[in-house]
């Protein structure tokens, strides 16, 4: 009675383990080859044909002609306010520097796509330079690909079967939920990168008035918080691609484990330091409940 027991014990934890094995195998397989080029993003990012297409080819279709056609509501608010001034003797910019300003930034609207592209490139060009260095001193480009790699490398213990009740089975479940939760956080934030572009005319266009200059202030904080979130990124796997020199593999997966909640709190971290909105999927899904 007894052998029996223990035969279905351990064939219930052997399909158990199997199961999760085969998961964990699966998305090893399949979604991690993306998540390098949705989080370290660069000005292609803007030349897919349907954000192009959404966005406007010239001032004559898309958000653009939007842009364009709306310039005429700030010309008639102008003009109000400025025969008001002198009724209310308040002091306005004058005409000649209100029309000096709207040419210069219906200039910068029309180009706006280009503005944020380079935006977008002196942002890459920092990461990458960050990956060269990292290249150059641990032989390894800064890859979340390559960091999942050195996870699953700490985890694989020399058992001939994955045992999910083990310390490497709890670390290995971890450090896949934990990355999941990157997929799903950064395909927000390329989401994200691309709508604060498609706003991007309407908060140059805003700075056309001193009330709603605030908005383009808004704005680029924000657009800023999101593009430097993968600089930080890119620094943080710079120092994890250093532990690999740990001789104690227990510190070594407890330091990537931390590493890991760190790279997930990335945004969180931004947000604190310098303002801007948050596209990590827990947070959001919390102030849903809320």
């Amino acid at each position: 009675m007894d052998y029996t027991q223990e035969s279905l014990t351990e064939l219930i934890f052997g399909v158990i383990n199997n199961i999760f094995s085969k998961m964990y195998d699966s998305i090893d397989n399949t979604v991690y080859d993306i998540l390098d080029r949705i989080t370290f993003v660069d000005s292609s990012i803007l030349e897919e044909k349907s954000f192009v297409r959404i966005f406007g080819e010239g001032s004559q279709n898309g958000i653009l002609l939007i842009c364009n056609s709306l310039l005429l509501g700030f010309f008639i608010y102008y003009a109000f306010l400025y025969l008001l001034s002198h009724l209310t003797y308040k002091q306005i910019q004058s005409p000649s520097q209100f029309f000096f300003k709207a040419v210069i930034f219906i200039a910068l609207m029309n180009s706006s796509l280009w503005f944020c592209s380079e935006i977008i490139n002196i942002v890459s060009l920092i990461t990458k330079a960050i990956s060269l260095l990292c290249d150059e001193l641990f032989d390894v480009e800064v890859s979340l690909t390559k960091f999942n790699q050195m996870l699953n490398a700490s985890t694989n213990s020399n058992d001939i079967t994955f045992n999910v009740f083990s310390f490497n089975g709890i670390i290995k479940t971890f450090t896949t939920a934990g990355m999941l939760n990157l997929i799903l956080t950064y395909s927000f934030r390329y989401i994200m990168i691309q709508v604060m572009v498609l706003i991007c005319p309407f908060a140059i266009l805003s700075m056309l008035s001193e009330d709603s200059e605030c908005f383009f202030k808004s704005w680029f904080k924000n657009f800023l918080s999101i593009l430097f979130v993968q600089i930080v990124l890119a620094l943080m796997l710079l120092l994890v691609f250093s532990f690999d020199g740990i001789i104690n593999e227990t510190l070594k997966k407890l330091l990537y484990v931390g590493a890991l909640f760190g790279i997930i709190r990335v945004n969180l971290f931004m947000k604190e330091l310098i303002g801007g909105i948050t596209f990590d999927v827990k947070q959001n899904l919390n102030m849903l409940r809320a």
